[in-house]
């Protein structure tokens, strides 16, 4: 069989392999997390199930000490047809996922002690992991099961940072992980580095000038609805406003794909979606757009936040809204993709605040989620948002 990956340094953006080598663990294996107040060890939560056999269960890893606040989504996959294969998937995506927890702790350490030495507060580091299935291994996905993973680490500053990581496994009975040449063929970097040329030429302000080279064979990329998506890390082609830019390559054979575009624009690729919160109808919005390169939906900020009862208060000088519910507080500045919940570490949410050619302040709706701590449901052309 096909083993899919490597050990490589971290530092190969976003390609983690491993060999036979590396000891398989079970996929509900829970790690021990630092001891004393605060700590809450990993449990299995929320079950996400494909239109398929294939599965992927959430793993959550949090802590909360002096030193870390660390909230991990540890993604384990079930029900893949090459069963060996699964767990050393499982097994790398969890090791890697503890790994970064356990170097932000013993960096958090050396640095308090630092901090306390130079007469300075330590405010404490931060870690998040988030992932999304982007192709659940059905046929119409040509059994491709796609999943991409966001770590994010604060250590203090205007902001943290983002490092992408893509799975692309091809669900058979010897498992083969999915390279961009089996999409395209022997000449696929020259396809897709004329594409991506083609797409920053579009918008080349976005970019450092002279920076895309062509990609690698280490280049993230996950698979969507006829779409090949090019991602690349925060800094590695583009500022940190930037996100982690995105260029959308149709699949051979497909007509264009969904949403494809120039990967730097705004494109209408949800169209408008009506919009509700607490069952209140507040007409529609245009509810996926891209931006600076990244898919997100975008909402309203104001009247969703006063329709869930917050009180908001815009800062022109600062291009900020301040957030207010009770003991709940939190801020928003355009062009600053860092959001806090209370005095939590400012976590990024795949695009920043901006003012819309209405007039209004945009944000993405998971902000809703994430910060706002409403259940937010996105189906059938609708939004619903409901305080929780």
């Amino acid at each position: 069989m096909n083993i899919p990956f490597k050990v490589l340094s971290i530092a190969a953006a976003g390609s983690l392999w491993f060999g036979l080598g590396a000891p398989a663990i079970q996929a509900e294996t829970v790690y021990p997390v630092a001891t004393g107040a605060n700590v809450v060890s990993a449990v299995p939560i929320a079950t996400l199930a494909s239109s398929g056999s294939i599965q992927v269960t959430a793993k959550s890893v949090k802590e909360d000490t002096d030193l870390v606040h660390a909230d991990l989504s540890i993604p384990v996959i079930r029900n893949l047809k090459d069963s060996r294969y699964q767990a050393e998937l499982n097994d790398i995506i969890e090791r890697q996922a503890m790994k970064d927890l356990e170097q932000l702790k013993k960096q958090a350490a050396e640095d308090a002690v630092a901090s306390q030495a130079a007469g300075y507060t330590f405010r404490p580091y931060g870690l998040t992991l988030r992932y999304e299935v982007k192709a659940d291994g059905g046929e119409a996905n040509g059994n491709v099961l796609s999943l991409k993973l966001v770590t994010y680490t604060y250590t203090g500053g205007a902001h943290g940072i983002q490092r992408l990581d893509t799975y692309n496994v091809r669900d058979e009975q010897e498992a083969q992980r999915v390279e961009l040449k089996d999409l395209f063929g022997e000449d696929y970097k020259k396809t897709i580095d004329a594409s991506i040329s083609a797409q920053i030429a579009e918008k080349p302000e976005n970019y450092f000038p002279d920076t895309f080279k062509g990609i690698s064979n280490t280049t993230n990329f996950y698979l969507d609805q006829g779409n090949a998506v090019i991602v690349f890390q925060p800094y590695e082609i583009a500022p940190y406003a930037a996100g982690m830019p995105e260029f959308r390559i149709a699949l051979p054979g497909q007509p264009g794909g969904t949403g494809s575009g120039n990967g730097t624009g705004r494109t209408d690729a949800g169209g408008m979606q009506a919009l509700s919160v607490n069952g209140k109808p507040l007409g529609t919005v245009e509810a996926a757009v891209y931006i600076q390169g990244v898919s997100v939906q975008m909402v309203p900020l104001r009247p969703i936040a006063e329709a869930l009862g917050y009180e908001v208060k815009w800062n022109d000088e600062q291009q900020s809204a301040e957030l207010t519910r009770g003991p709940q507080w939190t801020s928003v500045t355009v062009g600053k993709n860092a959001y806090t919940y209370l005095k939590t570490v400012p976590i990024a949410l795949g695009a920043a605040p901006e003012i819309r050619p209405d007039g209004r302040m945009y944000v993405p709706l998971s902000f809703f989620a994430e910060i706002a701590k409403a259940d937010v449901k996105a189906e059938g052309g609708t939004i619903s948002i409901r305080s929780k």
